[in-house]
């Protein structure tokens, strides 16, 4: 597979709040490899590593590296992309906002591209990209 294939995008183009989220949940991904790496660090400097933050910064790793494959993904215009985005977003953001005060930025961030994804302009890009199968009866 050559570099074309590899960034191959639709034909359609993508709408500006789309686009937005792609790049959003590209930078998401980073930052949460990111933090996931300074908590380790800031841990060893003060004397050790505890299991939670070892366990914190597993996680965080994981969701980074989820969200940059996801936002891969939803470059190329697959809408399962943006579904999984959605759920995994929902499910790492929603317990940053309540609990961890550091992270909130993050979950914000997670939260707007999650809006982002479902504008009724990006509605619209995805019914023409990749349109939903027929149901059978």
């Amino acid at each position: 597979m050559n570099i074309r294939e590899l960034l191959r995008r639709p034909d359609e183009p993508a709408p500006g709040a789309l686009q937005i989220a792609q790049m959003l949940w590209l930078l998401t991904g980073v930052l949460f490899i990111g933090f996931g790496a300074f908590l380790l660090n800031e841990q060893s400097k003060l004397g050790g590593l505890q299991l939670g933050a070892i366990s914190l910064s597993l996680m965080m790793f994981a969701a980074g590296a989820m969200f940059a494959v996801l936002a891969y993904r939803l470059y190329r215009g697959e809408r399962a992309a943006r579904t999984q985005l959605t759920w995994v977003g929902l499910i790492a953001a929603l317990p940053m906002v309540l609990r961890m005060g550091r992270y909130s930025l993050l979950a914000a961030l997670v939260l707007f591209c999650v809006v982002l994804m479902w504008l009724p302009t990006s509605n619209q890009y995805f019914r023409v990209v990749s349109p939903k199968p027929q149901r059978r009866r």
